[in-house]
């Protein structure tokens, strides 16, 4: 992995706070697994509490372990969290989060008060008033995330003032997506030179591309994450693919101030030489 350096290891780990926390509020996947009742979700909706606190909601069969276990009673899980990119012409897991914790369902008194206070996230408070549904709430003390620069361990503290500090859901991601991906493939294809060059800040990891390529995504550009702190871009060369996170100025609180930052990246990355993209 290559960190041009401009770029400052607060940026890095201030980029893998917010994914973190973007993540757990709902914007990944989640599987539960609660190994030692046997029992595992692949389907989970998630999110966090008006105060912070990591809740699912789950539908478990009539015959399963955890539609039995009495509120009030924690069982440890393991929580895994896969997020992808929006970008329809490429599969990509943008990053994956792991954590390990205790699982206490909520008895219906509490799930009563947490919705009407509106403490719960909006997918959660519909399916809590849905028959048959438990709540419960995760409680852990670090939580592993795993993207293309690595794997970094943070502690659930960091995460709760990263949170107070402001992680939520500034845009649509897939409008976020179509901020950047409208600058084309030679405009980001600069982008990830001059972070690879060290010419802007940014990290880097280059690796051989896989055989046999589809033609349709050769020395293509995609969007596979936007981040308040940045984008994660990825090149696909004919032998090497460059994953690169490009670093912004300020940290973007409207979709045209995403726009201004793409651009601020775009104008400080060089000249755009035109190239076709297959």
């Amino acid at each position: 992995m290559a960190t041009s350096p401009e770029v400052s290891q607060d940026l890095c780990l201030e980029r893998t706070r917010s994914l973190a926390g973007r993540m757990l509020e709902g914007g990944a996947a989640c599987t539960l697994v609660a190994w030692r009742i046997g029992s595992q979700y692949d389907f989970v909706a998630h999110g966090l509490t008006a105060q912070g606190d990591i809740v699912v909601a789950v539908r478990p069969d009539e015959d399963c372990m955890l539609s039995t276990l009495p509120a009030g009673v924690g069982t440890v899980v393991r929580m895994d969290l896969v997020r992808h990119s929006h970008d329809v012409m490429l599969s990509v897991i943008a990053a994956s989060a792991h954590l390990l914790g205790e699982l206490v369902l909520l008895p219906n008194a509490a799930v009563a008060r947490l919705l009407a206070e509106d403490q719960l996230p909006e997918r959660i408070a519909e399916l809590a008033r849905i028959s048959g549904t438990r709540v419960g709430l995760v409680v852990t003390d670090r939580i592993l995330v795993h993207d293309h620069g690595g794997v970094t361990p943070i502690p659930w503290e960091d995460l709760a003032d990263a949170r107070a500090e402001g992680t939520k859901a500034w845009c649509d991601d897939f409008e976020a997506h179509d901020v950047v991906a409208s600058w084309g493939c030679p405009a980001l294809r600069q982008v990830c030179r001059a972070v690879i060059e060290g010419r802007i800040p940014g990290q880097a990891s280059l690796r051989p591309s896989a055989p046999g390529l589809c033609g349709h995504v050769l020395d293509k550009v995609f969007c596979i994450d936007v981040d308040r702190s940045g984008i994660t871009l990825m090149h696909v060369g004919e032998h090497e693919t460059a994953t690169v996170f490009a670093g912004f100025e300020a940290p973007p609180s409207t979709l045209s101030a995403l726009t201004a930052q793409v651009a601020r990246l775009v104008d400080d990355s060089g000249p755009v030489h035109p190239q076709r993209c297959i």
